[in-house]
């Protein structure tokens, strides 16, 4: 089975993660993508976050109702700093004999050589990363380049999708504007239901 391992912070989970994770399916031929809240991720160590109990249902009304998804607590119970290299070690012990899709943003791409324990990912996994049509794919490409020469296996997959961010999502909240078009249904409820994001 191939499997695609979707992680983030989702703060709050937006139209963009959805159209992405969608076509990284599609293209990748992926049986299935689990979709993992970070705990605290550790890019974002010591920035306060919206509690994990709250990212995780909204990735649940996100992508519960989806074929072929999974949303996992996995790094939430561990309640660390949430490293990739440990969850995709925790999922291989799961899936012993899958071949897993680590999914990634161009920004994380071009960072990644920064990662704990990076090697070990691409040991275990596939970096797909999405080449969003404002990025530079020239500049993904010379840093897919750079890990293919370490043994990496890496696919950029184009992911048309319009530019938004779950910081945008956060700032329409704080001007009490309609998030509708920016999230899935059902998340916007959940945000204004909870009194999310207005501090």
């Amino acid at each position: 089975m191939k499997i695609g391992i979707y992680g983030g912070s989702f703060d709050p989970v937006h139209v963009g993660h959805v159209n992405a994770a969608l076509t990284f399916k599609e293209e990748l031929s992926l049986d299935k993508i689990i979709v993992i809240p970070a705990y605290q991720p550790p890019h974002k160590k010591g920035l306060a976050m919206t509690p994990s109990e709250h990212r995780l249902n909204m990735c649940n009304l996100a992508f519960g109702s989806l074929d072929g998804f999974e949303v996992s607590d996995i790094e939430i119970k561990r309640e660390d700093e949430g490293y990739m290299a440990d969850t995709v070690a925790q999922l291989r012990e799961i899936y012993p004999d899958d071949e897993f899709y680590l999914l990634i943003g161009g920004d994380m791409l071009l960072s990644f050589q920064k990662w704990y324990a990076w090697s070990k990912i691409t040991d275990e996994a596939v970096l797909a990363v999405a080449a969003r049509n404002w990025e530079d794919e020239a500049a993904l490409e010379a840093e897919a380049a750079v890990l293919r020469s370490y043994g990496a296996e890496v696919h950029i997959v184009p992911i048309d999708v319009k530019e938004i961010s779950s910081t945008s999502v956060r700032e329409t909240v704080r001007r009490a504007d309609d998030i509708s078009s920016m999230v899935p249904k059902g998340v916007d409820e959940y945000i204004w239901d909870h009194y999310l994001y207005y501090n």
